[in-house]
């Protein structure tokens, strides 16, 4: 009884100071309001508690919130798919059969240079058999995403050649033999996301590099040891959880898939600080939650995605020259959650630097938002030093999707015939309007009316890349 009197004594006097109300002032009030002021000011730490618990674990869990909401988005079928779509049902492989353009929105951020596949793959039953052929005249890879969007193996050109591949995709804690000749890959959920890019020469390539994708397979394990191959059908995931109109739906989400999803011993401890605001691996329940403590769970979604939007340009974990942002941590975020909210929402499938880099810009090299009302120029005194290929993509700030131009022109790249200047450099021209001089057309790179921004693809980048010793240059103002 003694130390309950102590501790009681002791927190008075800390919400006393926080408050700015000296013990004289507490003793000349009555006892009702002495206490309704103590109780109102722990009401008002406890739901600022209950924010900061809130942002961390929007931080920490909208990644996986987005990845179980990417796995129902690409097997939902329920209705017609154009030839970009590379939607498949559970377990199998679906293709985009050409390049999109700015009518296309199924991928933010699209690149005009390869064709995408993409298999959302389940493991928890049995493991999946994933067959490649052999690719010896262009560029391909085939990314493995876990549900928290680590890029766990890479399968193409740069890491296992040029030769047919099998691979079998095993869920955690997995246990048996794995047949002969094919290699075994630990998956650390027990959903992956397979995202394929298979290098395309053109128009007039597309049909080869569709016998190619055609041979990017899923086998079940059981299927695949009794020789036997045929169609298969795989139960659909349920439907996303929580209610749509429910402000605390990402909350739900977040449970749920825990559930799906079981954390290591190292993430437990984080989640264990999240019981305070009702969610644990059991999933979410906000039953002891007072109204107050709901608006500030509501609160930190919104300024959550703030955060995460921010990181855009945070110079802690990006690198930066000439207004150009740079990336090495694309398959290793570590514990930056903030950092990996951010990739797998708009940059959703980014790789790491040695397979790929994505320099981006949003302002010009003198610091101002790159914008159609403007005229720029890019110079460039060699071309990308790359082991495979590059190109440089617009896309409209607002919807972060290709631009719509009368040229039908979406990039630039090293199959564009660039003209050069007479020493071999060369000028790219970006600007809202086509350019006068019909010189400058076989360089012109359509922007968008209003605001816009640019990625520079780096496919297998040289070391003077990944040494920042060559930089894309500037966008520079025309004068």
């Amino acid at each position: 009884m003694f130390k309950k009197r102590i501790t009681a004594v002791i927190v008075a006097t800390v919400l006393m100071h926080s408050m700015g109300v000296s013990a004289h002032e507490m003793k000349s009030l009555p006892s009702s309001a002495a206490s309704q002021i103590q109780d109102n000011q722990a009401s008002t730490w406890l739901d600022q508690e209950s924010y900061l618990l809130a942002t961390d674990a929007y931080l920490w869990g909208s990644t996986l919130v987005r990845m179980e909401q990417v796995a129902r988005q690409y097997t939902d079928l329920s209705q017609a798919q154009n030839d970009t779509s590379y939607r498949a049902p559970l377990n199998h492989f679906g293709h985009a059969r050409r390049l999109p353009t700015d009518e296309d929105t199924d991928m933010p951020t699209a690149n005009r240079d390869t064709l995408y596949s993409s298999a959302i793959v389940d493991v928890s039953k049995q493991p999946m058999i994933l067959s490649t052929p052999e690719v010896d005249d262009r560029y391909f890879v085939i990314d493995m995403f876990d549900m928290w969007h680590n890029l766990f193996k890479y399968v193409g050109t740069r890491t296992t050649g040029k030769s047919a591949q099998k691979m079998m995709i095993v869920a955690p804690d997995w246990q048996g033999d794995v047949p002969k000749g094919v290699t075994l890959v630990e998956a650390p959920t027990a959903k992956v996301w397979l995202w394929g890019r298979t290098q395309v020469f053109g128009e007039k390539d597309y049909s080869k590099v569709h016998e190619i994708q055609d041979h990017y397979t899923l086998t079940p394990l059981s299927m695949y040891l009794s020789g036997k191959i045929t169609d298969f059908t795989s139960t659909p995931l349920s439907p996303r959880a929580g209610i749509a109109k429910d402000p605390l739906r990402f909350y739900e989400e977040l449970g749920a898939y825990l559930k799906a999803n079981p954390i290591s011993k190292r993430q437990q401890a984080l989640l264990g600080q999240f019981k305070k605001i009702g969610l644990s691996e059991d999933g979410f329940d906000p039953s002891k939650l007072t109204q107050a403590m709901k608006v500030q769970l509501e609160k930190a979604v919104r300024d959550g995605r703030q955060i995460v939007a921010a990181q855009t340009s945070n110079p802690v974990t990006l690198m930066q020259k000439d207004a150009w942002f740079y990336s090495f941590v694309l398959d290793q975020f570590g514990d930056d959650n903030a950092l990996r909210s951010l990739i797998s929402h708009p940059y959703l499938g980014g790789q790491g630097a040695k397979e790929a880099m994505y320099p981006i810009a949003y302002t010009d090299s003198r610091g101002q938002l790159l914008s159609g009302n403007k005229n720029y120029t890019m110079h460039f005194t060699t071309a990308p030093p790359v082991h495979s290929f590059w190109s440089v993509t617009l896309y409209d700030a607002k919807t972060k999707m290709l631009i719509g131009n009368e040229i039908n022109r979406f990039s630039i790249s090293d199959q564009t015939p660039i003209t050069k200047n007479s020493d071999g450099t060369f000028d790219l021209v970006l600007s809202y309007k086509k350019p006068i001089d019909s010189k400058l057309v076989s360089n012109w790179l359509p922007t968008a009316k209003d605001n816009f921004y640019a990625i520079t693809r780096l496919y297998v980048p040289s070391q003077a890349i990944l040494d920042m010793k060559w930089t894309v240059p500037g966008i520079n103002p025309s004068k």
